[in-house]
């Protein structure tokens, strides 16, 4: 099997060439847990999976004007402590809430498009040089790697962003979940 050069450099951003990501998965032999950490894990995914709404709401008209009140809300959960309210979408774009919990946190990702973030309440920490609070904006632009966000003390954040996030796994991501953490 020759080797395939990386379509980026995996280096400079922690990222793996999907050819290595395939080599990897194929290397890892399977480890089963044991059975009463298996049957938590399992709780888990089915607690998660009941708190997602299966009706999403109806999308507006773009030349209407739309209005969602505050107990029509839906929050779901996208993470330990972290939860998603969507305001609005459109075949591209999304105006979210973001509610995270005490100590909770997001693990680094990149986005495909430009990404604005008004910190509403609480605070958080972006990587390891920015801290945010209440009244505070943040702008990624697109293909920006976002570092770690975290929030000591908990926060609610209106992220206007794109539509699918979908994180690409990094080497820091498979150390982490060969850790368990």
């Amino acid at each position: 099997m020759s080797p395939e050069a990386p379509k980026e450099d995996a280096t400079e951003h922690d990222y793996l060439p999907e050819s290595d990501l395939v080599r990897l998965a194929e290397a890892i032999r399977p480890q089963w847990p044991e059975p009463e950490r298996a049957a938590h894990m399992k709780a888990r995914v089915f607690e998660n999976i009941r708190g997602i709404a299966l009706v999403a709401p109806p999308l507006p008209e773009p030349s209407a004007l739309y209005t969602l009140r505050l107990d029509e809300r839906q929050w779901r959960q996208i993470s330990r402590g972290v939860e998603m309210c969507t305001l609005r979408e459109d075949e591209h774009s999304r105006s979210i809430l973001l509610r995270m919990q005490p100590d909770s946190f997001l693990l680094p990702h990149r986005h495909a498009m430009s990404e604005e973030s008004l910190i509403l309440e609480g605070d958080a920490l972006i990587g390891e040089d920015i801290h945010l609070t209440a009244g505070d904006y943040h702008f990624s632009p697109t293909g920006a790697l976002h570092p770690l966000l975290q929030s000591p003390k908990g926060c609610v954040v209106f992220v206007r962003g794109e539509k699918k996030f979908r994180p690409r796994p990094t080497l820091g991501l498979f150390k982490r979940l060969l850790r368990g953490i």
